[in-house]
């Protein structure tokens, strides 16, 4: 069914004003713009503060991009949400950028001036009509929309009690997992993390939403699409959200520099190269202050720990445009979203520019694939030709191909040519890896001509190395621009975080190969059978974008972080192609049921074990996090801290370059390691002066680091006790800090 609607131009006998005219033609832009005013007004004066932030913060992120993608009012639902966040957010990205490399620091007027310009843009400029596949840029006319999604919202009217049932059980099991997180508390319990944690109330609401959204891909007659957009944003919340929600602190230690070096920018309002490589690659960070300044909070430890599901959940929606954009069958898209949603158990997804720069790449690959697809060049197509016939040789039975057509009208290539630019430009200051992960995966397919035009490739190369050619010896020097031409060597190297998982049972550390293998090899079968099937351009497009991140194993293991980004890369397209499998044919069977069930279900128990196990080795205490505060706005340049081990979130707040400068953080853990068991107040004193020289000298005791530090067996727990007795005994030292959880103490020198 489709709606026919009209543009309606005013005559000489209504004599309109432009005002009314829009009022009563376009309601919804009408809305918009004066929203726009009015947010534009709140954020220059400061009005509103964290009361309205996710109101300014909505806003901020839908009306730049709105005014570039209402001129798509019929493209994807899905796409249109993902252009209108990822370009506001990008636009804002370059803002932030120029006025931190410029020192011209007023992210408030700045976000005010764009919201004005955009809400005169949707005012008084007419959106654009037609589909992403026939595009119309021009004056209004008249228009013909296809409203099938929209009936979409009349799910419950004139049906039978049966279709009440799936929204019931969703709404009981987002109940359940409210309470459930309500008394889950912060204490861990156990050693295995949420997992021992949560009530077993969690567990029931987790497991009624899985089954939900497996039931409704997997049903003899699926469900509609709002109900699994519904299902598949619960889904994202109990799985990235949970974590986050029991704790009043961003849990992870490794954000914590992230969040120092966003306070750093947003107190100072400019970035330095010369502190270190997060100054040099400074877009994540600068975007985040210019957004926690418009939006009221200035401290990014206030805001941090919502991008785990916040990225999580925007990826997921762009997975999903991405794979309508290749198929047209419900099962295999809203399948593909479950397995990446399943499988993405890196862990990536936390308050970091890695997590930020991602979401721009599978953006630029949306958008490749919606409006750029063109055809190969001779090349190309004499490979496909012997491949066809390789398909034609093994396949068994009929096939029925699902050609990758092109689908945007010429009007739109330029367009999508330059967004793609504009998004690889912003991730280049952005990420040091995400943009090269573009190339090995973009650029080929440009110079095959499976994208056109195919300069764009070049563009996408040349933005990355102009941008690192200036910071090379920088990398270079300080770690190593290639570490070994051995892909094993590169992609078998444990990062110890990842691969020290909690003591326990060996089948549980395991877990994280299980899940990598599985989603692999569900993904490389469903390539094949696409290909046997007779899709063999398609399956060649996927499958090389799922392949293409391996070839950075040739010369960089990135840290040992190399083989997770990989597999992070090739996830999306991993997860397409495990939709392949199950349901490559056009009839379906009991068996594809049973198998995409059965996989999903296992899938999704292994995602639980491998998200949640670790919680009690990695999250740190707010009583730490209030305590590291402290420090960073007192301690100064020549000081030196002691504190238990590399986990404490000692760099956190504007103040952090002043201990990387002076290099003065060290662990006590090492020290105790290295003194041999002679350690006390004049021990610790002799080490930190002998090394240092410092103006004062503060030690750090905080019970969860200690109690980590014992857990790992690196040191006898009696050692920290005596010393900390004697220091807190003796006149030598001030106690200047207590939370109840952490203790500062400030030994005074000798001599």
């Amino acid at each position: 069914m489709s709606l026919l609607l009209q543009d309606e131009t005013p005559t000489p006998k209504s004599r309109k004003s432009p005002a009314l005219a829009l009022r009563a033609d376009r309601p919804w832009d009408f809305g918009l713009a004066v929203a726009g005013v009015v947010l534009a007004v709140l954020i220059l004066f400061d009005l509103g503060g964290p009361v309205l932030a996710p109101v300014t913060l909505t806003g901020c992120l839908v009306l730049p991009g709105w005014v570039l993608v209402r001129r798509l009012p019929d493209a994807d639902p899905a796409a249109r949400l993902v252009w209108t966040v990822v370009m506001s957010a990008a636009l804002y990205t370059g803002v932030a950028l120029i006025m931190a490399w410029t020192r011209f620091w007023h992210p408030r007027p700045a976000a005010a001036a764009i919201l004005v310009a955009a809400s005169i843009l949707i005012a008084f400029f007419p959106p654009g009509i037609g589909t992403g596949r026939h595009a119309i840029f021009g004056q209004p006319v008249r228009r013909r929309l296809d409203w099938q999604s929209v009936r979409t919202l009349e799910v419950f009217r004139g049906r039978s009690r049966s279709t009440y049932v799936p929204w019931a059980v969703l709404a009981l099991a987002m109940l359940a997992w409210g309470v459930a997180l309500s008394v889950t508390g912060e204490n861990l319990i156990g050693d295995k993390g949420l997992l021992t944690t949560f009530p077993p109330l969690w567990y029931l609401a987790a497991a009624a939403v899985v089954g939900l959204c497996i039931w409704a891909v997997a049903a003899r007659k699926m469900a509609s699409n709002i109900f699994l957009a519904a299902a598949t944003t619960s889904l994202v919340a109990v799985l990235y959200a949970s974590a986050a929600m029991v704790v009043s602190v961003p849990r992870l230690p490794w954000s914590y520099k992230h969040i120092a070096v966003t306070n750093y920018v947003g107190a100072h309002g400019q970035v330095d190269p010369l502190i270190d490589i997060y100054n040099r690659w400074p877009g994540f960070f600068s975007v985040s202050a210019f957004m926690g300044e418009v939006i009221g909070y200035r401290d990014a430890v206030d805001y941090a720990s919502w991008a785990e599901f916040g990225f999580a959940l925007l990826d997921v929606v762009i997975l999903l445009a991405i794979a309508r954009t290749i198929t047209a069958n419900p099962r295999i898209y809203w399948t593909a979203t479950l397995v990446f949603a399943f499988g993405n158990w890196v862990n990536q997804n936390y308050y970091s520019p890695q997590a930020f720069a991602y979401t721009f790449y599978l953006t630029m690959c949306l958008i490749a694939l919606t409006f750029l697809r063109g055809t190969p060049i001779r090349l190309a197509t004499m490979l496909e030709g012997k491949l066809q016939g390789l398909q034609r040789r093994f396949s068994r039975g009929p096939t029925a191909p699902e050609p990758m057509a092109v689908h945007s009208s010429r009007a739109l290539v330029l367009p999508a040519a330059a967004a793609i630019i504009f998004l690889q430009a912003v991730t280049v200051p952005s990420h040091q890896l995400t943009p090269y992960m573009a190339i090995l995966a973009l650029f080929p397919l440009f110079f095959l001509g499976y994208f056109r035009p195919r300069w764009v490739g070049a563009v996408l190369v040349v933005l990355a190395v102009a941008y690192l050619l200036p910071n090379l010896d920088y990398v270079d020097n300080k770690y190593g621009l290639f570490t070994g031409f051995d892909i094993f060597k590169n992609a078998s190297y444990d990062l110890p975080r990842a691969g020290e998982m909690e003591d326990s049972s060996r089948w549980l550390s395991r877990a994280p190969d299980a899940l990598s293998i599985i989603v692999g090899l569900l993904g490389v079968a469903g390539f094949v059978r696409n290909f046997l099937r007779g899709n063999v351009r398609q399956t060649l497009v996927v499958s090389w974008l799922a392949v293409a991140p391996l070839f950075w194993l040739v010369g960089q293991s990135y840290g040992g972080e190399a083989k997770f980004r990989v597999f992070l890369f090739a996830l999306p397209w991993l997860a397409i192609g495990a939709a392949w499998l199950f349901w490559a044919g056009p009839v379906l069977t009991r068996n594809a049921a049973l198998g995409a069930t059965a996989s999903l279900t296992i899938l999704a128990v292994l995602f639980t074990i491998v998200y949640f196990q670790a919680e009690s080795k990695f999250r740190v205490p707010k009583e730490d996090v209030v305590a590291a505060q402290w420090l960073d706005a007192r301690v100064q340049e020549k000081d030196v801290i002691l504190e238990t081990n590399a986990f404490f979130p000692l760099l956190i707040g504007p103040n952090y370059p002043s201990f990387l400068e002076w290099g003065s953080v060290t662990s006590l853990t090492k020290f105790i390691q290295a003194s041999d068991g002679n350690v006390n107040m004049t021990s610790v004193e002799a080490y930190a002066t002998k090394n240092w020289k410092p103006e004062r000298i503060f030690v750090v005791f905080s019970d969860s680091q200690r109690a980590q530090a014992i857990k790992d067996n690196l040191f006898d727990p009696e050692i920290l006790t005596a010393l900390e007795r004697e220091v807190s005994a003796g006149d030598k030292a001030d106690h200047v800090f207590d939370n109840g959880a952490v203790r500062i103490y400030e030994i005074r020198k000798t001599g």
